[in-house]
């Protein structure tokens, strides 16, 4: 499985509900899950459906060391407070990259938490969670149900007004500089 990389169009596209757990399903879920553990430089800590090229909304985050899978998630609530105003100096903020922009980096103000709604295969069913997220693993979670519309990190980046990194042999050099 590989994982696509920008600007592939696939990347904008808004992918469709999952309506049943399958055999098709199951190994889609195994094969990502493994090519999400192979990845390196950077090393990944979620991976969109659409990013392998699945028309399917689903994603897996690393959450303590064991990935969950994400199917028709929902976000129904999300904090007031955003990572910029819990984390105010920008030494305490981290960069978000992505697998599908390597050597891209930077600061997405996110809400602080959230909490979500979505499917997860237990025992050959979909069983229904409901969860908070906060701090880094709302960010994680957000940036991948982000990918289920289309929508990169980038995208926030330049719509807050942010600066994007790109990896250099010097360090991070702001993109404006290269």
């Amino acid at each position: 499985m590989k994982v696509l990389l920008t600007p592939d169009k696939f990347l904008r596209r808004k992918a469709k509900p999952v309506a049943e757990l399958d055999k098709k399903l199951e190994k889609q879920i195994a094969d990502m899950i493994k090519t999400l553990k192979a990845s390196r430089d950077p090393e990944g800590v979620g991976l969109a459906a659409t990013q392998v090229g699945i028309d399917r909304r689903m994603f897996i985050v690393i959450l303590n060391g064991q990935p969950e899978i994400f199917i028709n998630p929902i976000i129904t609530s999300s904090s007031p407070a955003t990572l910029s105003t819990v984390h105010q100096k920008k030494k305490d903020r981290w960069l978000e990259g992505c697998l599908s922009l390597p050597g891209i980096w930077g600061f997405v103000d996110r809400p602080y938490s959230i909490e979500m709604e979505y499917l997860t295969p237990v025992e050959g069913k979909l069983t229904t969670r409901r969860r908070k997220f906060e701090d880094v693993e709302s960010a994680y979670v957000q940036h991948e149900n982000d990918h289920l519309d289309g929508i990169l990190f980038t995208d926030h980046i330049l719509k807050q007004g942010g600066q994007i990194f790109k990896e250099t042999p010097n360090g991070l050099t702001p993109i404006d500089q290269i």
